[in-house]
């Protein structure tokens, strides 16, 4: 029962479409094509101000248009040339990494900023544990000794 309704809504609509296809259905355009030739050819009235008859078609042409000939103009591609070689820059090389682990160096004094070392170094806290030279190499602090 419940498709029942669905189902005769749907063939009520596709049949409605039909008629309505029918009824609006405009002339094939066989029929518009005779039409237009039934009409008389355009010539003007008397007075050479309008045409004698309305509607009217266009006299045919007596004779066939020739061609006119128009000169062709090509424009060649424009001439591109390709971008200009630019260098690489050249990586800078990279300083030598001394990797063997320097002597801690004792440490004189240390404040909130940071500590001073035995070597007249002053070192700047970098965080817990760390401070940092001032050439900005990162080192490790622990009781009283500074390893870089």
């Amino acid at each position: 029962m419940n498709i029942a309704k669905p189902a005769a809504f749907t063939v009520l609509f596709l049949f409605g479409m039909l008629v309505c296809e029918y009824a609006w259905a405009g002339p094939a355009e066989d029929t518009v094509k005779d039409d237009y030739l039934k009409l008389p050819v355009c010539t003007l009235s008397a007075d050479g101000k309008s045409l004698a008859v309305e509607p009217c078609r266009t006299a045919p042409a007596q004779q066939a248009m020739p061609r006119r000939p128009v000169p062709q103009t090509m424009q060649g591609m424009p001439q591109s040339q390709p971008p200009p070689k630019v260098a690489m820059p050249v990586p800078p090389v990279p300083p030598k990494l001394d990797m063997r682990a320097k002597a801690p160096v004792p440490t004189t004094g240390c404040d909130a900023a940071g500590c001073n070392g035995a070597n007249g170094v002053r070192y700047n806290n970098a965080g817990p544990n760390g401070v940092v030279t001032p050439s900005g190499k990162v080192c490790s602090k622990a009781s009283g000794m500074i390893q870089c």
